[in-house]
């Protein structure tokens, strides 16, 4: 599952210190906006997964153009981060549903994923 949230870069002397407003503790450091792309990336995909495997709720990502920054010394700018590649058991459970016969024949003429549509309607639900 793909979620992207807003990153703030900060100068500093060494580089970027780099944080996400919207999730606590997500933060990092790198000498080049390459590697504080791919840093700011891992540290969200970190922060989420361990959010998810203890309960929580994933906090809502601010729209990007809502944030304060210090023009000077900061930019923000959206990080993408697939989580499956951070959770610890991302492996699939065969489940057995009932739906009446109607929506079946529809969705299947629609050629819907099942699975995929009941794992998008447990995350929306869960709030993840």
């Amino acid at each position: 599952m793909k979620k992207v949230y807003p990153a703030i870069f900060e100068k500093d002397p060494v580089g970027f210190g780099i944080y996400f407003p919207d999730v606590e503790g997500a933060v990092t450091q790198a000498e080049t906006i390459p590697e504080g792309l791919e840093m700011a990336s891992d540290a969200l995909g970190i922060m989420l997964s361990d959010l998810i495997e203890k309960g929580y709720s994933l906090p809502e990502p601010s729209e990007i153009n809502d944030l304060t920054i210090n023009r000077e010394t900061e930019f923000a700018t959206l990080i993408p981060v697939e989580l499956n590649d951070y959770l610890k058991d991302a492996k699939l459970d065969k489940k057995t549903i009932k739906i009446p016969h109607w929506l079946n024949v529809r969705a299947t003429n629609e050629k819907i994923n099942f699975s995929k549509t009941m794992a998008d309607a447990l995350e929306e639900k869960l709030n993840i």
